[in-house]
Order: C-alpha cells, then sequence, then structure tokens
C-alpha cells in the first residue's frame, strides 16, 4: 500500500473518531451506529480510487 494511501486512511480514521467521539458526547447512539456501519465502505473507496483494492479470486 502507498504511502498516500496510508496518509488518507490515517486522515479517515481520525476524522470518524473525532465524529464518533462527539457523537458519543451527545448521546447521539443512532449516529455512532451510523459513523460505524459508514467507516470500513470510506475506507474501501478510498483505496479502490489508489487501485489497493484487489478482486476475489
Amino acid at each position: 500500500m502507498s504511502e498516500r494511501v496510508r496518509a488518507r486512511l490515517r486522515l479517515l480514521h481520525d476524522e470518524y473518531v473525532s465524529a464518533v467521539n462527539s457523537a458519543v458526547e451527545e448521546g447521539r447512539e443512532d449516529l455512532v451506529e451510523r459513523l460505524v456501519a459508514d467507516y470500513p465502505d470510506a475506507a474501501l473507496r478510498i483505496m479502490a480510487e489508489h487501485g489497493e483494492v484487489r478482486r476475489a479470486a
């Protein structure tokens, strides 16, 4: 995985951690659940944009 992709994934992670923490502080369990569910797709999109995703055999 390229350093550029790693950097974008770290940034995504930091953004999601901050958003989840804020949602927890606000008592927004619904938002926490949505953010947790959306994160893998967001990470996969970043990886796919840079050709880092391989098709399953």
